[in-house]
């Protein structure tokens, strides 16, 4: 009877919990599926009152325009180029200085890492004029360098992920690869790169999609055909009268979402078990 009972009581909870994730799915895809609609909507629809969800008639051509009114995939191009110029050489700094905190033993230490902590807890709004300015008399203003640069130096996030991942790796693996002849540099490119995909993968993901959604960084910093695509989608939508076709605008958000979609897709277990291993907790 007891069985029974208990039976029917987690047969209640799991009904209530398989509900409750299913209206908190539905709420948080809300924002996009109204995207979508709203992208095949006309601009009257598009400002009428009160809104209409259901467009009276879907306008696919919303999509053509917004290919064609702008040079969008040259401006795509130039976004994901942008993006891996600052991942790649991003993930390599990153990983040195997280190898360097999580593995080496100097005066200081720990010290620099406290400021590694405070950087990170730094807007980087607020220093954007500074570097506007350094930029400015080195004469890279309008080039891709910049995202270079930042990259050399490294995300302080991506420095702590790396180096909370790394401090985990057993000390035997270290000492026997160094008994063998290999440098530090080969432990780290041999050993514990290859086996750190998970948290690589998520620093991958944070530093791509970092600057691939970035706005105001491209505004101050590129101009003209160098730009990326938010900033052209942003100032390319607009007829003469000053209007902004905002179902165009909003079309081509849509594709431009299609990107960041496939990759959090193909990498979110990686990224979930290298956000819980970073943490110290295991996935």
């Amino acid at each position: 009877m007891n069985t029974t009972k208990n039976w029917v009581v987690k047969s209640i909870i799991r009904t209530l919990l398989y509900l409750f994730l299913s209206i908190l799915t539905i709420i948080i895809l809300m924002p996009l599926f109204w995207l979508v609609l709203s992208s095949l909507k006309t601009q009257q629809e598009m400002v009428a009152f009160p809104p209409i969800f259901l467009p009276q008639k879907y306008q696919f051509g919303n999509y053509h325009l917004a290919l064609t009114k702008i040079k969008y995939f040259r401006f795509l191009w130039n976004t994901i180029l942008l993006s891996m110029i600052y991942t790649l050489p991003g993930i390599m700094t990153a990983a040195v200085f997280g190898y360097a905190f999580a593995r080496f033993h100097a005066p200081g230490k720990d010290f620099l890492f406290s400021i590694v902590l405070v950087v990170l807890m730094i807007p980087p709004v607020s220093v954007l004029i500074p570097e506007y300015i350094f930029f400015a008399r080195l004469k890279l203003i309008g080039t891709y360098t910049i995202w270079f640069l930042w990259a050399l130096g490294a995300n302080p996030l991506y420095v702590y992920l790396l180096k909370q991942f790394f401090s985990y790796f057993p000390r035997d693996i270290e000492e026997a690869a160094i008994i063998d002849g290999c440098s530090r540099i080969g432990v780290l490119f041999r050993i514990f790169i290859p086996l750190s995909r998970p948290v690589l993968v998520t620093v991958f993901i944070l530093s791509f999609l970092w600057v691939y959604g970035d706005f105001m960084t491209p505004v101050i910093f590129l101009s003209g055909q160098n730009t990326t695509l938010p900033v052209a989608m942003a100032n390319g939508y607009v007829v003469r009268n000053g209007i902004l076709l905002v179902s165009v605008l909003l079309s081509g958000i849509v594709i431009y979402i299609i990107p960041v979609l496939l990759i959090f897709s193909f990498g979110q277990k990686y990224y979930i078990r290298g956000l819980l291993s970073s943490s110290g907790t295991k996935g």
